[in-house]
C-alpha cells in the first residue's frame, strides 16, 4: 500500500514566480502569518517537506530553509518520527491580526491606556512642517537660497579626521567649540554677552522650552502665555502639565501689568520680545522693565523666545531681554532652524549661571547630546563668517520680498483685505475685511493653491479679528502677484 500524505492541507500558500521577495521568504511569511492569525493552531502536524515541495512546485531544500526558519522563530517544532508540528506552547486562540492592529472582535477601536499627560496630549494638535510648500506659507525660509556647497566644505572640515570623537556620545550640553561660536556671535550680533558655559545646545527650541519647563516647573504651574500665540509651544507647556495663562497682546506687546495683577503667582512668562509671532509686535522697553520686576519680585523665570530676531529691516536687531536682564531671571532661547532651515534642528539655551548644573544633568537625561557632526560643522560654518554673511545676504533679499509683497498684496486686496507687514520676520498678517471667517479663507486659499494659516488658531481667549497669516520670505516677487490674485479670488467668493 502507498504511504498516505498526512498533514495539513494548505491551500493559502501561492508562490509567485514574478514577485521581488525570494520563493523562501513568500512561503515562510504565508505560514507564519496563518499561525498568527489562528489559521494553524498550536499541534498542527504540517505536510513533510517533499509533499509541501511537491505540492508547491518547489525544492524540497527550500521547503526544509522555511521549516527550520520557522523552528528558530519558535513557531514550528519537530517531534521524533512524526514530524514538523504548530508548536504547542503557542496560545491556544492567537491574536488575529484585525486584533493586533487596535480593533476588537466586533471592528471596534481599541483604546490603550495613557497616562493624564499622554491623554491630554492626544489631544493636541502637533502640526509642524506637514503644510505643502506653496506661496504664502509662513515662517519658510528661502531654503533654494542656502549655500549648500561652503556647509558641505565646512562639514567635511570639521569631521576630517576625528572619527572616534564624534561618532560617540557628545557632550549633554553641546560641543565646546559649538557653544563658544555662539556665545561670540550673540555678544557681536545681539550684544548679548554670555559666558560659553552658560549656553546649553538643544535639539531645537521647543527641546529648550520643554526642558526649561522639566527642570523649573511643577505640575500645576503657571505659565504666562501671549494670546494670541504660537499653537504647537501652547500644546507643548500644556502637555507639561502647566496651567497655560493666557495674556493679551497690544502695539506694545504682551500686557504685563494685566498679567501679573490676574496671575501674580505664575512660575514663567513666556514672551517673544524682539518679534511676536504671530503679531509682529515688539515689547516696549517699559515693559520689558516690568517684566523683569516681576520676575524678581516673584521669584519667577522668564523664558524669553527670541523669534525671528535676525530679520529686521528697519535698523539694527532689537538687544534681548537677557541683555538687560540684571536679576538673572532669565532663560534666553534662540535657534538656527529660520536663519538656516529647519532640518538641522540646532537651538540653544542661555541660561543665568545658578541653573547650569541643574540644566546640565537634566539634558544628559532627555537629550544625551545633539549630533555632533553637525555642531561641528555649525561651529565651523559660524567661525568662518559664513553665518554672518548668509544673514546679510538673507535680510537684503527678504527686504526686496517684503517690498514688494506689501506693494502686491496692497493692490490686488484692495477693499478685501489690509496688508501689515512688520519691521521685522517673515510673515506679515492680512486683516479681512467684514465679517469674514478666516478660518473659511484658509480653506479657500489651499484650495486655490495658496497656503497660509488663519490667526483664529492661534487665539486661546478674547476673539480678534480674523486675519490671515502669510510668509513673504520663501516666495519669489515675481510668483507673488499670481499668487494675490488667486488669494483675492478665494477672500471674494466667502
Amino acid at each position: 500500500m502507498a504511504k498516505q500524505h498526512e498533514g495539513a492541507i494548505l491551500p493559502f500558500i501561492r508562490v509567485d514566480d514574478d514577485a521581488a521577495l525570494p520563493k523562501f521568504r513568500q512561503i515562510q511569511d504565508r505560514l507564519r502569518l496563518a499561525i498568527l492569525e489562528g489559521h494553524l493552531r498550536a499541534g498542527t502536524r504540517l505536510p513533510a517537506s517533499r509533499v509541501l515541495a511537491d505540492e508547491l512546485e518547489i525544492s524540497r531544500p527550500t521547503i526544509v530553509r522555511v521549516l527550520e526558519n520557522l523552528k528558530s522563530e519558535g513557531y514550528l517544532e519537530t517531534r521524533q518520527g512524526s514530524g514538523t508540528f504548530v508548536a504547542s506552547d503557542l496560545p491556544p486562540q492567537p491574536a488575529r491580526l484585525h486584533e493586533r492592529k487596535g480593533t476588537g472582535e466586533a471592528g471596534a477601536a481599541v483604546r490603550p491606556q495613557l497616562s493624564r499627560i499622554g491623554v491630554l496630549a492626544s489631544t493636541m494638535s502637533a502640526e509642524i512642517g506637514k503644510a505643502e510648500y506653496r506661496p504664502f506659507l509662513p515662517n519658510q525660509p528661502a531654503l533654494d537660497r542656502f549655500p549648500l556647497a561652503i556647509w558641505r566644505k565646512c562639514w567635511n572640515a570639521a569631521t576630517r579626521g576625528g572619527q572616534a570623537g564624534w561618532l560617540a556620545y557628545g557632550d549633554p550640553v553641546g560641543e565646546p567649540v559649538l557653544r563658544k561660536r555662539i556665545a561670540e556671535y550673540l555678544a557681536l550680533h545681539r550684544g548679548d554677552r554670555c559666558d560659553p558655559e552658560q549656553i546649553v545646545v538643544t535639539p531645537g527650541g521647543h527641546a529648550g522650552f520643554a526642558l526649561a519647563a522639566l527642570v523649573l516647573a511643577n505640575p500645576g504651574d503657571r505659565i504666562w502665555f501671549e494670546n494670541p500665540g504660537p499653537v504647537t509651544v501652547y500644546n507643548l507647556f500644556r502637555s507639561l502639565a502647566l496651567q497655560v495663562c493666557p495674556v493679551g497682546v497690544g502695539p506694545e506687546g504682551m500686557d504685563v501689568a494685566g498679567a501679573a495683577k490676574a496671575y501674580p503667582d505664575a512660575r514663567f512668562a513666556f514672551a517673544m520680545p524682539s518679534r511676536h509671532h504671530p503679531l509682529g509686535v515688539t515689547l516696549s522697553l517699559p515693559r520689558r522693565m516690568a517684566l523683569l520686576d516681576w520676575a524678581h519680585s516673584n521669584k519667577s523665570w522668564i523664558i524669553e523666545d527670541d523669534y525671528d530676531s535676525e530679520y529686521r529691516y528697519v535698523g539694527p536687531p532689537l538687544p534681548s531681554i537677557r541683555s538687560i536682564d540684571g536679576y538673572d531671571r532669565v532663560i534666553y532661547v534662540g535657534t538656527f532652524s529660520k536663519a538656516l532651515y529647519p532640518a538641522i534642528r540646532v537651538g540653544y539655551l542661555v541660561l543665568p549661571p545658578a541653573l547650569v548644573g541643574a540644566f546640565r544633568s537634566m539634558a544628559g537625561l532627555i537629550n544625551r547630546s545633539v549630533p555632533v557632526e553637525a555642531q561641528l560643522a555649525l561651529a565651523e560654518f559660524i567661525g568662518g563668517g559664513h553665518f554672518a554673511t548668509h544673514l546679510r545676504r538673507m535680510r537684503e533679499l527678504y527686504a526686496e520680498r517684503r517690498a514688494a509683497f506689501v506693494e502686491l498684496g496692497s493692490a490686488a486686496l484692495d477693499g478685501l483685505a489690509r496688508i501689515d507687514c512688520p519691521d521685522s520676520g517673515m510673515n506679515a498678517l492680512a486683516w479681512l475685511e467684514g465679517s469674514r471667517d478666516d478660518a473659511v479663507l484658509h480653506q479657500a486659499a489651499v484650495a486655490l493653491g495658496v497656503q497660509c494659516y488663519p490667526l483664529s488658531d492661534y487665539v486661546f481667549a478674547d476673539k480678534q479679528q480674523a486675519a490671515l497669516i502669510l510668509g513673504f520670505s520663501g516666495v519669489p516677487a515675481d510668483r507673488m502677484k499670481r499668487s494675490f490674485e488667486r488669494l483675492a479670488e478665494a477672500i471674494g467668493r466667502n
